[in-house]
This record gives structure tokens, C-alpha cells and sequence, in this order.
């Protein structure tokens, strides 16, 4: 599935070569965009590297799973009896309603996965629609490991793929928005491009960088194009217009929706331009059916079964982990309570990692004292699913480690060197695999590791550059 027992031993060939190298492939992401809240990111020397055959298994998996998501956010607009299983609130089931004058129902997600490298079998770790990020940084990561010593030397034995994630997003949006403007194929002008805003909580967004390339990449595709505020936009005379007086066609939604559900009577004017058909909404909130973590429960409730495939079934089954709503009589259960390695607390709606508690990383007073917390708030309780982990090495400054000894025992220094001069050590980190899917095709991978078991931006997240290897015919 990947490749990682070569490059490493290119690296011990050579090691001060290599870290001469990474410390220069850190000092250019430094004086790039890829950033956290003004911080470079960290990432890992070693790209993680797809064998072809491991590749294509996993996009054959993750486009399967792509067209089980939309067969189920298309049973939610029909059936009521299914819509109740999902309990949303009146406003968001009926602002899910609208729907969209175009059939790619999910037109961009990245599916995180928990992927055995060895065996290719996994488990979902969460659904990401509209708000999925970081394309940013992987466009940053291949610009810098071009230049790596690393690169050199494995492209005399590969030919190496690289996946490319704004241009391929603004041709599918650009088919998908052409269909909106004509759903019954009746000829409408397809050569007519949108002047197209891209909206978020700019607060909030992953990064203005991205923005900024997307921007560009829709301009290079000949549209008009603008980052916006949507707290700020306008709809007069039936024009979505952006702050600065931009009219608008269509637009490519960031913002999460529970974030707009949240500001509604700020962002008032942009929902009545979606809702009067104004401005194309790609995509619609008819997307957030899969972004809501309920969703983990009732894909394996027998609701869904019945409309689904006996291949689709048994891929469920595979592949998405146990999920119950954190109930307090669930919370009272004796395994759950008595047995917290086996699971993890998520908020039903959120992201970033943000109230996250697994059960393993929590003394037994903590654990009990989080599920009498959150039970009946909304929270959902389920299986804790071990990481894959391989190691890599940060040729960067590295904090200060714990001694070894009983967790809790006070942290001691290495001895040694100033911190910043410490010798580079080989780690072993928890990985998570995303896959971005663009009209359900899959269009690259975003691949991030942890020396803890939850890996998150928020805390000691280290990305990695993806490449899908091919062997270089010998002649």
C-alpha cells in the first residue's frame, strides 16, 4: 500500500546530507504560505509514498463510499421517515431542503480515514464537505520537496505523481455550476463563466493563502473572481453582491453550516439570494447530512440497509466504526464506563478536533466525569479505532522530552546540545489519511501524523507531502 522501508534507508545512507537538506526544505516552507494562525506548519521528512496498485485500491474505496454518501443525502430529501432518523433542528432541516438545481449532491469532500498501510483495510475517522482544507499546504510541501535531496534520489528509481488540487476543483465546479444553469440540458450558453465568490468566516478560514490561490485559480479559468466575507455580502435588486459591491453567479461555500446557522441574522442577505435562487450554492446545504457525525450511527441503522446494495452494506460494515448518541443511558452502560480504551467522545457538529476525549488518554475519574458531562449535549460516543504509525523524522527544532517514567511525572530536559542543535531523532507517529473526492472522482490525498493518538492541527500535527510511485522501466 506504501513505501517507506527505501526511503528511509536513503536517508541513513546519507543522513547529514538529508538533514542538510530538510533543515533547507523547512527554512523555504518557512518563507512560504503554509501556515497555522501565523505559525509555518510542521511536517515530516519522508513523504508518504503510495505504491500505484495501494493507490488505486484506495481510490476504488473511496469513490464507493463517495456514491453511498450521496445515495443517503438523496434518501434524506425524499423520505421524511429518514429525515427524522437525523433529528435536526425545523430551521436546518428545512435550509437542507432547498435543493440544489444540479445533481452532484457532495461536489467536494475529504473522507479521513484511519488506513492500515500494510493491508489497505480502514476505518472512517470523519466526513468533511464544504469546509475541507488544506490544499494549501500540500501545494507547498511538493513545491519544497522538489528541491530535497530526498526527491533526487527517488525519482532515479520512480516516476512521481503529484496531485494537483485548484485547477482540477475549478474545472468540476465550473461543469457542476453549467449543469445548475441548465438541468434540463435545454442548450443554455456553457460558455458563460460565473463571476464566482469564495465565502467563508474569513476569521475562520484554513488560511487566507488558500483563498488567495483558488481566486487565482478560477481567474487563469477566466472568471471573475472574489474572496468574501459572507457576514458582509448583500442581495439587492436580486444580486448577490459581495462587500465591496461585486454582483455574484455563483459560489463556492466554505463556511460550515453550522457556523451559518449560528450568524443567521448576519448572514441573512446571502441565505435569501440561495434560497430565491439567485446565486448558484455549490454546495448546497444539503451536504451537511454528511458532515454531522450522527450520520456514523445511522449508516449502520437497518433505515439504511434497506436502500442500499448488499456490496454497500457489507462496505459499511468494513469500514465505519461502531456510533451511538452519547445518551446518558449509554453513558451508564458498565463496558462503556469500565472500559474506556475502547472508545472516544465527538461533538456531533464540529471540527477542527475541538471536544474531542478519548477514553485512553484519560485517568478513570476523568472518563466517567466527560460522559456524565456530555450526555444528553449532543455529544456521540464511538469506537476508538488504534492509528496505523510508522516513523519519520522533523529535521526542526524539537520541544523538550518527558523523561521516561509514569505519565504526569514531571518533564526533564534532554541533555545535551541547545535545544535548537539537538541531533533530528526518528519518531514514531500516528497517521490519518484524507482523501479529497471533486464530483466524486478522487483528485489527491492530504496525509498528517501525530506522536499522540489524536492527530489535529491543534496539537502536535506534523503533514507530509503524498506521491502515488510508479517503478521507472530499466532499459
Amino acid at each position: 500500500m506504501t513505501i517507506d522501508a527505501e526511503p528511509r534507508e536513503l536517508v541513513l545512507r546519507e543522513f547529514e546530507a538529508h538533514a542538510a537538506s530538510g533543515r533547507a526544505q523547512i527554512e523555504e516552507m518557512r518563507q512560504g504560505t503554509a501556515t497555522y494562525k501565523g505559525v509555518p506548519i510542521k511536517f515530516g521528512y519522508l513523504p508518504k509514498y503510495f505504491s500505484r496498485e495501494g493507490f488505486g485500491k484506495l481510490k476504488e474505496d473511496l469513490e464507493q463510499a463517495w456514491r453511498i454518501l450521496v445515495r443517503v443525502i438523496q434518501e434524506y430529501l425524499d423520505k421524511a421517515d429518514y429525515r427524522a432518523l437525523f433529528g435536526f433542528p425545523r430551521e436546518l432541516e428545512e435550509t437542507i431542503l432547498h435543493r440544489p438545481a444540479y445533481s452532484t449532491l457532495l461536489p467536494v469532500c475529504r473522507l479521513d480515514i484511519f488506513l492500515n498501510e500494510e493491508t489497505g483495510d480502514f476505518k472512517f475517522c470523519e466526513f468533511n464537505a464544504d469546509g475541507s482544507s488544506a490544499m494549501n499546504e500540500n501545494a507547498e510541501l511538493y513545491r519544497t520537496y522538489r528541491n530535497t535531496l530526498l526527491y533526487r534520489e527517488m525519482d532515479e528509481r520512480y516516476e512521481q505523481h503529484m496531485f494537483e488540487l485548484f485547477d482540477s476543483w475549478v474545472e468540476t465546479f465550473l461543469r457542476i455550476y453549467a449543469e445548475g444553469r441548465d438541468p434540463e440540458g435545454q442548450g443554455t450558453d456553457e460558455a458563460a463563466l460565473p463571476a464566482v465568490a469564495i465565502v467563508d468566516f474569513l476569521e475562520k478560514g484554513s488560511s487566507a493563502a488558500e483563498f488567495t490561490a483558488f481566486r487565482k485559480a478560477f481567474e487563469r479559468a477566466g472568471c471573475q473572481a472574489f474572496v468574501a466575507e459572507i457576514r458582509d455580502m448583500r442581495y439587492e435588486n436580486g444580486r448577490l453582491l459581495t462587500g465591496d459591491g461585486h454582483p455574484v453567479d455563483a459560489v463556492y461555500r466554505r463556511a460550515v453550516t453550522s457556523d451559518i446557522l449560528a450568524h443567521t441574522e448576519e448572514v441573512r442577505p446571502f441565505l435569501q439570494a440561495v434560497r430565491d435562487r439567485s446565486v448558484c450554492l455549490i454546495g448546497d446545504f444539503c451536504t451537511q447530512v454528511v458532515h454531522d457525525k450522527v450520520l456514523f450511527r445511522i449508516l449502520h441503522d437497518p433505515r439504511t440497509a434497506s436502500f442500499l446494495s448488499e456490496e454497500d452494506k457489507a462496505f459499511i460494515a468494513a469500514h465505519v466504526p461502531f456510533t451511538a448518541i452519547l445518551t446518558k443511558e449509554i453513558a451508564e452502560r458498565e463496558d462503556v464506563r469500565n472500559d474506556r480504551a475502547k472508545w472516544i467522545i465527538k461533538p456531533r457538529d464540529s471540527y477542527g478536533a475541538h471536544g474531542i476525549y478519548p477514553g485512553r488518554l484519560l485517568s478513570e475519574e476523568e472518563w466517567k466525569a466527560r460522559l456524565d458531562a456530555h450526555a444528553d449535549t449532543d455529544y456521540i460516543l464511538q469506537e476508538f479505532v488504534t492509528p496505523y504509525r510508522t516513523e519519520n523524522i522533523y529535521f526542526g527544532p524539537r520541544k523538550p522530552q518527558k523523561a521516561p517514567g509514569q505519565a504526569g511525572e514531571k518533564a526533564e530536559k534532554v541533555s545535551g546540545p541547545a535545544e535548537a542543535e539537538q541531533v533530528p531523532q526518528w519518531q514514531s507517529f500516528s497517521n490519518m489519511t484524507g482523501v479529497y473526492l471533486y464530483g466524486g472522482r478522487v483528485a489527491g490525498i492530504y496525509s498528517r501524523a501525530s506522536v499522540t493518538p489524536i492527530i489535529s492541527v491543534e496539537g502536535d500535527e506534523h503533514e507530509m507531502t503524498s506521491i502515488v510511485l510508479t517503478g521507472r522501466q530499466k532499459h
